[in-house]
């Protein structure tokens, strides 16, 4: 258990600086002794500072510490230590030291150490040096809270009457001592953290049904995708099948082609024979027609052919050389042309800059000219040569930096005129700022002096002194010192306290015949009492039925209105109960419909967004396809060409591409047949088909011979050839885009559908978006409506609980009225006053007497211990004299100081005035001289940078001209267009000698040509008539060979085996289409597939995880808050409990103590009620001190006495003391008689009697009792508990010491 030991007290208050002061506290009792104004209430001061830290109240300014003016300081240190034990025995000294400092004008307080040390084994540790921590370490080692320790242990005499505060500051105090606050801000914290955790709650619900429907989509996902995967692996494998079955028949329609082929070969060889033998007996017939039959063998022919072809090959290969000789000439000449081409666009490029270069020099004069004129340069009025263009130039140039110079003098000047101006002017505001500065300081000191001045008056003005006032102090206490002499003597030879004695005696005797009349009395009055208890009932009753109605009235249309029902008091509470859950549920449904429609949005707009990117991919992909088919047609048919031309243009190519084939075939065949109808018309004049003469027909004959001639030459192959290759090109630039074709065509058909599923997707989603908003206004409705009802919450509790009291008070006016029925008086209460004053009266007689002599008694004390005072007071005035007259006089010397101090300041003002009175003239004139100045300057600076832009201006545009001048010059235009004059006369002379060169070589190429042409006819006729005999022996061949070709009847085979390989492609085909079908499904259902799976990949891979995740957070937040709200209204019971018990245990100790002390008949006892402070959950209580008559309870606070206030705060500081302070039983009583009358003096100091000796075995009880009264001592009989005790007095220096004196000084005395 705690205690207190000893108590060191320095430079505190009247305790001197220099000596320190020492007191031990003893158990279970200690006395503190003196006369007011000794330093007693210091001691409790100084115990509430060492413990908690708290000064006293009103002591700042460092009234707490001692006065340093009585000493001569000006820095005084106060230090306070205290020893102590702490519950387990440890022992401990908190010491703690306060520096004042005094200044002229101020004074200055702090701590200037703290410390907290413990001594074990005897050695000392220091604990801790900061304030924060020694403020709560100290209670914290004692084992109380420092709001039992400021207002009840250590309790302030000024503040001692706490209990009888106004209800805001009881609350206060009695909210500190429990701790309410702390435990409220817990419950309220957690009632915080429960509502973020249903809000949390809440949002993990909806994510947990987004999670599940997640988790059922995903299920829902997998289901399709396995089913998908079956579907497409059986589908793969009648694929596979399909494919096999078209292979297997394509394999036989093959087998059966080439067996079909073999005899294809036989017929084509037989139609082939019979035309060959055709063609050749059709060649015979025409050979014989057109030549002339030679007779000779064939070798004969074969020589002479021969011989024909060596003369004929040497005449074309001169043909040859000169064709190459005349392709060369064209060459040369074609790049002669060519060159010359070049060469007359340069002409023309050369001739324009010669034309710009002439412009450019006239431009150039003028220019020049003008120049002159604006600037007034002479000499360049006529005609200019180069070397006067670049003296213009140099003096041009030489005029710009002139006018440069000069602008540039100028702005220097301009500056400088303008620096002078300014410094002027600046020196006059540095005068104008310095001599307003002079006068604001001496301002602000003249202010600061009346200050000082007028603070030092009023201290002078305070001390109420001079030399006269000092003679009489010294008069006065020399007469104190006989008069207390006498006083003294004549107090030791009284015998006072004998008949005091005696008639206590019989005082008391009276007092119990009293005691039994007055509660006789009681039974008598209880009645009386009971009547104004029921009339203060009906009163209160009436009270609250009025406070009903107003509230009834003024709330009733509101409440009706959100109720929807006419409002019944019996039934409020059920029914807003009622709506306010109705409209909860309402509200949660209408956000449950907007989170489902919310989630469907969602779900629709991905939806949207991704058949959107599919029509964009699409689209893309037409366009990619588009692109490439037009390129493709374009680069075959032309720049207009379209997408729609792709079909026609490859039908048409490929239609074109197999007749030219068909013609490249037969065009040997057709060239001897144009051959032979050539020498038919040659030799006989006649067509070879018709045999018809041309004789009248000079035009058809024309025209044939030119077909002929066209069809003979084998240019017409070489195009033939040149056309296929073309058409081979542009075939394959068609047959490359098919896919691409084809893929558009499909997504063309693809695109309407979606289109339309994205036209219903936003109109649904419109939709959605729609009920959505409705559902968001429905919610703001209904959310205002929650608000609505919850607005009057408070209004409502307020009503109920309005109408609960007036109910309450209407029982309880039954209860009385019912009880006072019943009871009934046992005596006459006139008889029972009668004996009661006749009782009273002896009572009164005796304690006349007896008060009589210790009024006395006390008088002669209190004379001689007022002189006693009043000798130490007067000793503290003549010294306090003393110090205020040198105070006075040096005060006095302060003042005049000062007032001289002013009057100079005040002659600094007028100087300062005068300066600048005279200042402001010049400082005008000069802002006039510099304003002048500038405007001059600038318009002379604007005028002269006019003429230098307008100088360089033509400095420039004079370079630029003369730069393109020199431009042309460097890069030779002159010369270049010369040397191309030059090289276009010889390109033309060497294009007339190769065109001469050209036509002569035409000339012998003609020649040639003819006598190859005539030499042909002749060769002809010999080739001609071998050609004869070579198809007169084929025709013999051929015969044969179509006999054997017949006999082996190869027709009817061939048709046979090409209709069973038709057959057979038709099955293929079907087999095809189908396993095309089956594939085209099979993607169809891999593509939903692949969607599915990156849908799933998306947006439900981990659903399950994270609907696990979502359960496993609902149910924890579950128990959280459970668990959260379970522990809240475990603590808010706890404190409930704790608070009812521990107010329990102050009324029963304070009412015991009360009837064991109060000696009046007017209150039976008090008590603390607590009332709670709303109807809502939160805990809060408001305290009042009752005192109880009978069954009536009444506020003590306005109705009581200040004897029944002091009586009833030291009681409840007692019954606090025992139920607060269990580990530390100490508390301190700091004149407890203030307004007791002598019966509750001396019944207090029985019952402290009774409380030391009832507790004597708590080791650590200690009552501390601070008293002026030694009467009061006597009543406690002190010296069953202590030997000794502290008295308090001021010494010689009027400073507080201690001193420690016998018990029996007070019990004998």
């Amino acid at each position: 258990m705690s205690k207190i030991e000893k108590l060191f007290i320095q430079g505190v208050r009247s305790f001197g600086d220099r000596e320190p002061a020492v007191i031990s506290f003893n158990t279970p009792l200690t006395l503190i002794v003196g006369y007011n104004g000794s330093g007693k209430t210091t001691i409790i001061e100084c115990l509430k500072y060492a413990t908690t830290g708290e000064l006293p109240p009103n002591s700042k300014g460092g009234a707490f510490i001692h006065e340093p003016n009585l000493i001569g300081e000006k820095v005084v240190d106060a230090q306070v230590k205290l020893a102590f034990r702490s519950m387990i025995g440890e022992s401990f000294v908190v010491r703690r030291v306060l520096e004042l400092t005094v200044k002229k004008a101020s004074r200055t307080q702090k701590t200037k150490e703290v410390s907290l040390s413990s001594r074990r084994n005897g050695e000392r540790f220091g604990i801790s040096t900061k304030v924060a921590d020694l403020d709560a370490l100290v209670p914290e080692k004692l084992g109380v809270s420092p709001a039992i320790l400021d207002a009840v242990i250590f309790c302030h005499q000024d503040e001692s009457l706490w209990p009888m505060s106004e209800p805001s500051a009881l609350k206060k105090r009695f909210d500190e001592i429990f701790e309410a606050q702390r435990y409220t801000k817990a419950i309220d914290n957690l009632k915080v953290i429960r509502k973020k955790h249903g809000e949390e709650l809440a949002r993990l619900k909806i994510n947990e049904k987004n999670d599940k429907l997640n988790k059922d989509k995903a299920q829902e996902s997998e289901k399709k995708m396995s089913a998908l995967q079956e579907e497409i692996e059986l589908g793969k494998d009648k694929y596979r099948d399909l494919t096999a079955e078209k292979l297997l028949l394509e394999d036989q329609a093959k087998e059966k082609r080439e067996e079909a082929n073999a005899f294809l070969n036989i017929v084509n060889d037989l139609e082939n024979t019979s035309t060959q033998l055709k063609f050749a007996q059709k060649n015979i017939e025409e050979l014989r027609s057109t030549i002339d039959e030679m007779h000779e063998p064939d070798d004969y022919l074969e020589n002479a052919s021969a011989q024909y072809e060596e003369r004929l090959q040497r005449t074309a290969k001169d043909l040859e050389q000169k064709g190459e000789q005349y392709r060369g000439l064209q060459a040369e000449l074609e790049s002669s042309r060519q060159a010359l081409t070049v060469k007359a666009s340069e002409k023309g490029k050369h001739q324009s800059d010669k034309e710009k270069h002439d412009r450019q020099l006239a431009n150039r004069i003028n220019f020049i000219h003008d120049a002159a004129a604006r600037l007034e340069i002479r000499g360049y009025d006529g005609a200019l040569d180069d070397q006067k263009v670049d003296a213009f130039s140099s003096r041009v140039q030489k005029v710009l930096e002139d006018r440069r110079q000069d602008l540039e003098r100028l702005r220097r000047e301009n500056k400088q005129e303008l620096d002078q101006a300014g410094r002027a002017i600046s020196d006059l505001d540095n005068r104008k700022f310095q001599r307003s500065q002079d006068r604001l300081n001496a301002k602000k000191e003249m202010a600061k002096i009346d200050r000082s001045i007028a603070d030092t008056q009023k201290e002078v003005a305070s001390l109420d002194v001079d030399e006269g006032s000092l003679a009489v102090a010294q008069a006065n206490l020399a007469d104190l010192d006989a008069r207390l002499d006498l006083a003294k003597t004549v107090e030791r030879d009284s015998n006072l306290d004998q008949k005091i004695q005696q008639e206590d005696k019989s005082l008391r005797e009276l007092q119990v015949e009293n005691n039994r009349l007055n509660q006789e009395m009681l039974e008598c009055s209880r009645l009386a009492t009971e009547r104004a208890g029921l009339e203060y009932r009906k009163k209160e009753l009436s009270e609250r039925a009025r406070d009903l109605e107003t509230l009834t009235r003024t709330w009733k249309d509101k409440i009706s209105a959100i109720l929807g029902s006419p409002l019944q008091l019996d039934s409020l509470e059920t029914d807003y109960q009622s709506v306010l859950e109705r409209q909860t549920s309402t509200l949660a449904d209408v956000r449950n419909q907007k989170d489902v429609l919310q989630q469907k949005l969602k779900n629709l707009e991905y939806s949207l967004s991704t058949s959107r990117e599919r029509r964009a991919q699409i689209s893309s992909e037409l366009d990619r396809c588009k692109a490439a088919v037009t390129a493709a047609v374009k680069t075959v048919k032309g720049k207009d060409s379209t997408m729609s031309d792709y079909i026609g243009e490859l039908e048409s190519l490929e239609a074109d591409y197999k007749q030219n084939e068909t013609d490249l075939s037969l065009f040997d065949e057709l060239k001897k047949f144009y051959q032979d109808a050539q020498q038919k018309l040659e030799h006989e004049n006649k067509c070879q088909l018709c045999s018809r003469d041309f004789n009248d027909q000079p035009a058809a004959k024309a025209r044939l011979v030119k077909k002929i001639a066209k069809s003979v030459s084998d240019e017409a192959k070489k195009e033939l050839l040149a056309d296929m290759a073309e058409q081979e090109v542009h075939l394959k630039i068609l047959r490359a885009g098919r896919p691409q074709y084809d893929t558009h065509q499909r997504l063309q058909q693809e695109l309407p559908p979606l289109s339309q599923e994205i036209q219903g997707l936003e109109s649904q989603k419109e939709t959605l978006v729609r009920q959505l908003e409705d559902k968001d206004n429905a919610f703001r409705e209904e959310k205002d409506k929650l608000q609505d009802v919850e607005s009057i919450a408070k209004t409502v509790a307020k009503i109920v609980q309005t109408s609960k009291e007036v109910a309450s008070s209407e029982k309880e006016i039954e209860r009385l009225a019912s009880q006072q029925s019943l009871n009934g008086p046992l005596h006459s209460a006139e008889e029972v006053r009668q004996m009661q004053d006749a009782c009273a009266e002896q009572m009164r007689s005796v304690g006349s007497k007896l008060e009589k002599c210790k009024h006395d008694r006390q008088h002669l004390r209190d004379e001689v211990m007022d002189l006693e005072r009043q000798k130490s007071d007067m000793k503290a005035k003549l010294t306090d004299v003393s110090h205020q007259a040198q105070n006075k006089k040096r005060l006095e010397t302060a003042i005049q100081s000062l007032k001289e101090d002013h009057s100079a300041q005040r002659i600094i003002i007028q100087e300062a005035d005068q300066d600048l009175e005279s200042l402001e003239p010049e400082i005008s004139k000069a802002n006039t001289i510099r304003e002048d100045i500038r405007q001059r300057g600038e318009a002379k600076e604007h005028r002269l940078s006019k003429e230098v832009d307008s100088v360089w201006n033509t400095v420039s545009d004079l370079k630029k001209v003369n730069a393109e001048i020199q431009e042309y010059t460097d890069r030779g235009g002159a010369a270049n267009l010369a040397s191309n004059l030059r090289a276009i006369t010889t390109l033309e002379t060497t294009i007339a000698n190769l065109d001469k060169e050209s036509k002569e070589l035409t000339v012998q190429i003609n020649r040639l040509s003819k006598e190859i042409d005539s030499g042909d006819r002749q060769k002809k006729n010999i080739r001609d008539n071998l050609s004869l005999r070579r198809n007169l022996r084929e025709v013999e061949e051929l015969q044969q060979k179509i006999e054997e070709l017949e006999s082996r009847n190869a027709e009817s085979d061939y048709q046979r085996l090409i209709e069973e390989a038709k057959s057979l492609d038709f099955q293929a085909s079907r087999v095809n289409a189908e396993a095309m079908k089956l594939h085209g499904q099979c993607h169809a259902k891999d593509d939903s597939l692949k969607s599915l799976m990156e849908e799933y990949e998306q947006f439900y891979k981990d659903a399950r995880a994270k609907y696990r995740e979502s359960q496993i957070k609902v149910e924890t937040t579950k128990a959280a808050i459970e668990d959260i709200g379970n522990y809240t209204k475990a603590l808010d019971n706890a404190v409930m409990k704790y608070h009812s018990h521990k107010m329990a245990e102050l009324n029963r100790i304070a009412g015991e103590l009360w009837q064991s002390t109060y000696q009046g008949t007017d209150i039976d006892t008090i008590l603390i009620r607590s009332d709670s402070e709303s109807a809502t959950a939160k805990r809060s209580y408001n305290y009042r001190v009752c005192m109880v008559k009978g069954d009536t309870e009444m506020d003590m606070r306005g109705r009581c006495s200040a004897g029944q206030k002091v009586l009833a705060s030291i009681i409840i500081r007692l019954a606090l003391a025992e139920s607060f302070g269990v580990n530390c039983g100490m508390i301190a009583l700091d004149e407890p008689t203030t307004n007791l009358d002598s019966d509750n003096i001396r019944s207090l100091a029985e019952s402290l009697h009774a409380i030391i000796k009832n507790r004597q075995q708590q080791a650590n009880l200690q009552l501390i009792v601070i008293t002026h009264d030694e009467e009061f001592l006597k009543h406690m009989q002190c010296s069953d508990f202590c030997d000794e005790f502290f008295r308090v007095k001021r010494d010689e220096k009027q400073n507080s010491v201690i001193v420690r004196e016998s018990i029996t000084r007070v019990t004998e005395g």
